[in-house]
């Protein structure tokens, strides 16, 4: 009932290790799966790059290429069905078995001709990506907004591919934005900052950036906590660019990384302001964060709120 022109039998599955959580499979299907045993296995979240890797450790990935008078399948459309594969088994802990056999993939496209699904009920104290090893990408956090004059404005976390967007960011930031936001003399981002600062890990830390929506979209802003050692409060770190100041996107950002904060479950919100940066203590009066000095650091105030 099902027909593709040149098709190729597939498989996709899914299975949870009481250690390691959901494992995606990808290999040869159809009837002769087990007779065959050509397959491999990997970890979500599963990007673009990780699928394609994913499927060429089999040995059917040479015949999703042409030969003969086949054409070549559409390999985009198989990476596809892998990463909504990895997207639904990580926003969906009660899966514990899942299998596409066969999966038809052909020139024009993949067809699921069969599927099952296994599910159980999740621990009811278990947080949203506590069932998988690696802490996917929270697309959940992802927000639409718009400036005063109509610019439209998102704020998401940073991804490992923002590291050129955020060191051109911060190169572009004024001497004084720099010494507010890092509390000394900095010209631009090293390598080693740009890996801290974009490959993160969210269940310890999140890091929010503001960017101007449209074809090539520019980041304007970054807001970022990192959980403290006692697991209820936080530390958080905040810059915008100078050209966008005063039009609320500092206030958008602290508000989108404290409702992250809360939603982890922290209880308190803390930062350093240089004395002198006014615009911040301003925007730290407005959330209602209660200022205090200290007697060793006169030049320091430090903000903190409750969540």
């Amino acid at each position: 009932m099902a027909h593709i022109e040149d098709a190729r039998e597939l498989v996709i599955g899914v299975s949870k290790d009481p250690i390691f959580g959901p494992a995606i499979l990808f290999g040869a299907g159809g009837t002769m799966v087990e007779v065959m045993r050509d397959s491999a296995v990997t970890l979500p979240p599963l990007t673009a790059v990780l699928a394609r890797r994913l499927i060429d450790r089999t040995k059917v990935s040479r015949l999703l290429e042409g030969f003969r008078d086949l054409a070549p399948v559409d390999t985009s459309a198989v990476i596809d069905v892998l990463l909504h594969i990895s997207d639904l088994v990580c926003e969906v802990p009660e899966i514990t078995e899942l299998d596409i056999n066969p999966l038809f993939a052909g020139p024009s496209g993949t067809i699921a001709v069969d599927a099952r699904i296994r599910i159980a009920q999740t621990p009811s104290n278990q947080n949203r990506y506590d069932h998988v090893a690696i802490h996917p990408y929270p697309r959940h956090l992802v927000s639409h907004h718009h400036l005063p004059d109509g610019t439209p404005l998102i704020i998401r976390p940073i991804r490992p591919e923002d590291a050129e967007s955020e060191a051109a960011f911060v190169r572009n930031l004024s001497p004084e934005a720099k010494r507010f936001r890092f509390m000394g003399a900095l010209r631009e981002l090293t390598s080693q900052m740009l890996v801290q600062f974009t490959q993160i890990d969210y269940r310890t830390e999140m890091t929010l950036i503001a960017a101007i929506e449209g074809n090539t979209p520019r980041q304007v802003g970054v807001a970022r906590y990192a959980i403290n050692p006692d697991k209820t409060s936080c530390e958080f770190a905040i810059v915008v660019s100078d050209d966008l100041q005063h039009q609320g996107i500092g206030t958008m950002l602290m508000q989108a990384l404290m409702k992250t904060a809360r939603d982890k479950g922290l209880t308190r919100i803390e930062g350093t302001v240089l004395r002198d940066n006014e615009d911040m203590l301003d925007l730290m009066r407005d959330l209602e964060f209660e200022q205090s000095t200290d007697l060793d650091t006169p030049d320091v105030i430090r903000v903190s709120r409750a969540l």
